[in-house]
């Protein structure tokens, strides 16, 4: 019966569309990080592949054709912030000064950390995009000789752990401003915190998609130098 379903050709479409509408039904009634839909969802699917012994290949392979709405959902990313163009250029030195600090943080934070741990060459150059968005940090990897696959991975769980505790982040060290939110939020999670970031606010959605798009731009720059960098005076 599990091997029938698990062949069925709309398998992982089902059981990931399932999960998530049920994962944020239990966020509304217990909202907390921990019940973030995509970080709960991506839980409860880990652990049905894991329990039903089913294999990853097979659920990929029926659940594939959600990564068709990838290109028109980013898209849309950019109607709040062309809504919200006055006010963009109102703050356009202010935001790109900004985001300017947001992604020297995020690339030297990975120099520095693998330094300290001795991780070696290849996972820096891996690790050096990991709060851009996919397609662009996978472009940056391949540029730069990392592994993909580390790429994706890290991307992925720095957006799903920054969607789940955005919210809660920014209160606690008191971001009010809607604009400063979400350029922070974009800058850290990317596509993953923009979803997050629209529910929050049509500001903090807007200036989130904008920041996807600056960071990705400045990580494709900064992080070749970062690498050059870390080759040049802590190669040992």
């Amino acid at each position: 019966m599990i091997e029938l379903i698990s062949n069925s050709t709309y398998f992982g479409v089902a059981i990931t569309v399932a999960t998530f509408i049920l994962a944020t039904i239990i966020n509304k009634k217990w909202p907390n990080p921990f019940t973030t839909p995509l970080f709960l969802s991506t839980i409860v699917i880990i652990g049905i592949l894991i329990g039903f012994k089913i294999p990853y290949e097979t659920y990929n392979s029926t659940a594939k054709y959600l990564t068709y709405f990838l290109v028109p959902v980013t898209v849309c990313f950019a109607v709040p912030m062309y809504r919200q163009l006055p006010l963009l250029k109102r703050h356009i030195w202010s935001i790109l000064f900004a985001m300017f600090i947001g992604v020297i943080a995020s690339v030297v934070s990975v120099c520095i950390i693998v330094i300290l741990l001795g991780l070696g060459d290849i996972i820096a150059r891996s690790l050096v995009s990991i709060s851009v968005t996919t397609a662009l940090a996978i472009g940056i990897t391949r540029k730069l000789g990392g592994i993909v696959a580390l790429t994706v991975s890290a991307v992925i769980i720095t957006g799903i752990l920054g969607a789940s505790v955005s919210d809660k982040l920014c209160k606690w060290v008191k971001i009010n401003n809607p604009i400063s939110r979400g350029l922070a939020i974009g800058n850290a999670a990317h596509a993953a915190g923009t979803v997050k970031a629209m529910e929050m606010g049509h500001l903090e959605g807007a200036f989130s998609s904008l920041a996807i798009v600056l960071s990705g731009l400045m990580t494709a720059v900064m992080g070749p130098l970062a690498i050059w960098f870390y080759f040049e005076y802590f190669k040992i």
